[in-house]
């Protein structure tokens, strides 16, 4: 059930940061985060946050500055980092069937991308900054990749960091 609850509040987030814009994105990442870690209690989920928003940042600055997509910016909008923060919270939760499957992780990243972005350039701010075609399949083949190293190496990595300490990180009295 809490995997169900993991991969609404994504999907939630998600249509808040594409049609409510940069402020109602970073409300919406907010509440995600309070929720998130509430529900799950693990501190190593903060540096996969972390990681993924500079990813985000460099990934999407990368695709603005070879004409891939066009946000409008010099710089990526908060609404599409905070996109990247959400993602990261259902990486080891809702996702977590795709963890140490690099293949599987790829393909569905390949497939799947395009579509989030397609829907971001449809419902939100984005544009396409080459024609369609030509930026879902660098999209495709960026992602890809990109998923094949998150499911096969990163994951695996942060929860081996954790084999030692038991899985609940807060003091005891703050349940």
């Amino acid at each position: 059930m809490k995997q169900v609850l993991n991969f609404s509040m994504y999907f939630c987030g998600w249509w808040i940061a594409i049609l409510g814009g940069n402020a109602m994105a970073l409300i919406a990442l907010f509440v995600i985060l309070m929720s998130h870690f509430s529900l799950w209690r693990d501190l190593r989920d903060i540096f996969v946050v972390l990681l993924f928003i500079f990813a985000g940042v460099v990934i999407e600055w990368a695709f603005m500055a070879n004409r891939v997509l066009d946000y409008g910016a010099n710089l990526p909008p908060a609404w599409v980092v905070c996109m990247w923060a959400m993602l990261a919270t259902t990486l080891r939760y809702s996702l977590s069937p795709l963890i140490g499957r690099p293949l599987l992780a790829g393909l569905f990243a390949f497939v799947m991308a395009p579509l989030v972005y397609a829907n971001s350039v449809h419902f939100g701010p984005a544009d396409w900054g080459r024609g369609p075609r030509e930026s879902v399949l660098i999209i495709s083949l960026v992602w890809a990749p990109l998923a094949a190293v998150i499911s096969g190496v990163l994951v695996p990595l942060i929860d081996r960091l954790g084999e030692d300490t038991p899985p609940q990180v807060y003091p005891a009295g703050l349940d």
